[in-house]
């Protein structure tokens, strides 16, 4: 009886060892088929520092495959001459195009102008900006809308299409 109940206990721990063993491949195998998809960053803030100082905050920040999507963006773009504060609700960056798309409530500030619009995409690289719609731009004298914009950010100029201004005072 003794001998019998020795064997089972056994032949019981060696079947768990040989289960333990196969379920542990298959894990190990799953394991390997997992890829990476995205990552979530809740209120963050991104400093940078390159020809320029930028501060990036956002509400959430997702990073895909492809590029990042920021909800609650609002960009300090620090220069010599003045701080340049870019706002929109969202933010898509896409690494392969170098490009910036901003969605929804769009709107550029200095000291003095301020510019509105509901999207605008922004090719990093060769900082220009562009969009083809509706945009308002305020300045301390002057009122213009238009669309179609185009600016090069470097050369500091832009372009409006169907432009209408209203000057006040002076």
């Amino acid at each position: 009886m003794r001998t019998k109940l020795l064997f089972y206990t056994l032949a019981f721990f060696l079947i768990s060892l040989i289960f333990s063993q196969i379920t542990e491949l298959f894990e190990k195998e799953k394991l390997k088929k997992l890829r990476y998809q995205s990552g979530v960053i809740q209120d963050f803030t991104l400093i940078g520092v390159n020809s320029d100082r930028y501060i990036l905050k956002g509400k959430k920040i997702v990073e895909k495959k492809t590029g990042f999507i920021i909800d609650g963006f609002d960009l300090i773009y620090k220069t010599p001459e003045e701080d340049i504060y870019i706002k929109s609700d969202r933010g898509i960056y896409d690494k392969k195009r170098d490009t910036l798309d901003l969605i929804h409530n769009v709107r550029i500030f200095t000291k003095d102008m301020k510019l509105k619009t509901e999207f605008l995409t922004i090719l990093v690289n060769e900082r220009r900006a562009f969009n083809s719609s509706p945009v308002e731009i305020t300045g301390k004298e002057m009122f213009t809308e238009g669309r179609n914009i185009f600016m090069n950010l470097k050369k500091e100029t832009l372009k409006l299409e169907d432009v209408r201004t209203v000057f006040r005072g002076g």
